[in-house]
């Protein structure tokens, strides 16, 4: 499988720990940008053949650009830079899609990622982690959780997605995307009944799967995975120190 990471996202909230930096990707963990961090995992899986990278080539090449196979400049859609990705990659039936600012992942979790997902006969997969195995782990971690029959869960910053998918519905992702904080918008689109079982905490994810399909045209699953460095993003200072906490400590 080829491999996609986003890192096409510009500093606007401007990240504590470096107020000058234009894009998050490129901040430094131990002089080493958080990229390439995200981009040696990829390079240790063992499923992962080819790595493209969709973020500004000016800033980024000088790090990663010959550890992966390309560079392709990136736009302000989150979509747009996922349909660019799907199109160098014009061959492939599905893709593994993952952002930048996730520097504790590593090759045996994408690789572990990979397999739970070929279980399973579907055209997107998304992780899903429990609330438990996060702090089990790091119990530091401050993440955002969703309430769920099966549990109190976090989704990751990874997925896969099948071309068919991606083409027929991305004019709705993006509408999705732009309006991700208009709870009216969502209301309408999933149904009162299951915004009333999500608020009553009995939405489970196979009736996620099955409302996600009915909306897609195409069967949709989530992967229950026990690797919280999947759901680790880099957003804020505590974050920061976490992230360096433990590659230190792997260091030593």
């Amino acid at each position: 499988m080829n491999a996609l990471i986003l890192a096409g996202k510009q500093n606007t909230n401007r990240l504590e720990i470096n107020n000058e930096l234009n894009n998050k990707s490129l901040l430094l963990i131990n002089e080493i940008p958080m990229i390439e961090y995200v981009v040696n995992a990829l390079i240790e899986a063992k499923e992962i053949q080819n790595i493209v990278v969709v973020g500004p080539e000016y800033d980024l090449a000088p790090f990663i650009e010959k550890k992966v196979n390309k560079i392709l400049d990136a736009t302000d859609s989150i979509i747009k830079n996922i349909e660019i990705g799907l199109d160098y990659f014009k061959d492939d039936y599905k893709l593994l899609v993952l952002t930048s600012d996730i520097p504790l992942i590593t090759g045996e979790i994408i690789d572990r990622f990979i397999k739970k997902c070929e279980q399973y006969e579907a055209l997107f997969y998304y992780p899903f982690i429990t609330r438990e195995a996060i702090l089990q782990k790091y119990p530091q971690t401050i993440r955002s959780y969703a309430v769920l029959k099966e549990g109190v869960l976090c989704g990751g910053n990874i997925a896969i997605f099948a071309r068919p998918l991606f083409e027929k519905n991305k004019d709705l992702l993006n509408e999705l995307y732009q309006k991700r904080k208009d709870v009216k918008k969502y209301a309408n689109l999933l149904g009162i009944k299951f915004i009333v079982k999500y608020l009553l905490k009995t939405l489970s994810i196979k009736e996620i799967e099955e409302r996600a399909e009915e909306i897609v045209g195409y069967p949709v699953k989530g992967i229950l995975i026990e690797d919280p460095e999947v759901m680790i993003d880099l957003d804020k200072l505590s974050d920061y120190e976490l992230i360096l906490q433990v590659i230190n400590q792997k260091k030593n």
